[in-house]
């Protein structure tokens, strides 16, 4: 039984609104199958027809249903999500540049979030400070928020990054992109994002955050991405070293 929690702050049917499009993107709900009525759903959240009824118009509004007159609720096909490899921290970001379309919206210098001032080429203030979006096909499927030592950063403009992957600007400048770490976890659109992705205030998002790292050891760029999951795909590639190292036989047994 799924029951919405009253006690988190947001409304509930927002809340029922999350559950069903993650439904959808996730695949629980494939395209064409009729969604459980109304009133089965105000049963299954214990929630009213109304609150129902508000969810069902966010769903619609979003593109992600089809509703009319005499008809069960249906899902709708979606457009085919952008599909990304992960095998590699630097053929996912070239991947970023082939596939996708950007626009800059945000450009500029400044000090270093304290968390990278000890990263992004220690002692060089300010950094450079932009932020993008992607788009696929003419739709919004990723925001982007790059930090860049002010030395690599002044070597291009704002009208080159709008045209230029930034994985390219910086082979340019002199920075030999030789490694780099990327952490995945999940968030929430918050106004700004929300209205930049042409989602959902409180939608859910896939956060990659990427920091890549020169040939001399030295981060030259700390990148973070946010994307609605039903728009982007991640699709990881483990060859047989890697299910050996996380197989229970390779673990070490604490003493």
């Amino acid at each position: 039984m799924t029951i919405v929690d009253r006690d988190l702050g947001a409304p509930l049917h927002h809340q029922i609104y999350l559950v069903l499009a993650d439904g959808i993107a996730a695949g629980r709900y494939a395209a064409g199958e009729l969604l459980p009525t109304e009133e089965q759903l105000g049963k299954l959240f214990r929630v009213s027809r109304i609150t129902v009824r508000r969810a069902m118009a966010s769903l619609q509004n979003a593109g992600l249903i089809e509703r009319g007159a005499g008809r069960r609720t249906v899902v709708k096909p979606l457009g085919k999500p952008l599909k990304m490899p992960m095998a590699s921290v630097i053929s996912n970001i070239a991947a970023y540049g082939a596939q996708t379309v950007a626009r800059v919206i945000e450009f500029g210098y400044g000090p270093a979030p304290a968390f990278l001032r000890e990263r992004l080429w220690e002692g060089d203030r300010p950094v450079q400070r932009a932020v993008r979006i992607r788009s696929h096909d003419g739709q919004p499927v990723m925001h982007l928020t790059s930090h860049v030592p002010g030395t690599l950063g002044r070597t291009f403009s704002r009208a080159e990054l709008d045209r230029i992957p930034m994985f390219q600007l910086l082979t340019r400048a002199g920075a030999h992109i030789s490694a780099g770490e990327q952490i995945v976890s999940a968030t929430l659109a918050d106004p700004v994002v929300a209205r930049r992705l042409e989602i959902k205030v409180g939608a859910a998002l896939v956060d990659l955050r990427t920091m890549m790292v020169d040939h001399k050891g030295r981060a030259v760029e700390y990148v973070e991405m946010l994307a609605p999951p039903e728009r982007l795909s991640l699709r990881f590639e483990l060859g047989a070293e890697q299910l050996v190292s996380v197989s229970p036989k390779s673990r070490r047994r604490s003493p």
